[in-house]
């Protein structure tokens, strides 16, 4: 998947997650909370069944274009589980601009 992040603005960027080519509800599966990460640094991200939400703007990375990987959290996996990133079915590009 390839994304677009506006440094420093607002904007709310939803993104669907599936497995095995089916919309995975995170929700259900008891995942509460989510992290995108770009270099290291991370922004939160809101869960709703399958959904995530996310600013993107908000990370602290340079202009350029990153390899990101998004982390979803539950009782299961405090530590967090990576879903989507580099070597995995999805990857996750970001491109950061001004």
């Amino acid at each position: 998947m390839k994304i677009m992040a506006f440094k420093g603005f607002g904007n709310i960027e939803t993104f669907s997650v599936s497995k095995d080519g089916e919309l995975f509800d995170l929700s259900a599966a008891g995942f509460t909370s989510a992290r995108v990460y770009a270099d290291r640094q991370y922004v939160e991200a809101t869960v709703s069944g399958s959904e995530l939400g996310v600013v993107l703007g908000d990370l602290q990375v340079g202009v350029g274009c990153y390899n990101g990987k998004v982390v979803v959290y539950s009782d299961l996996y405090p530590d967090g589980l990576v879903i989507m990133g580099q070597g995995l079915p999805e990857a996750l590009d970001i491109t950061v601009k001004e």
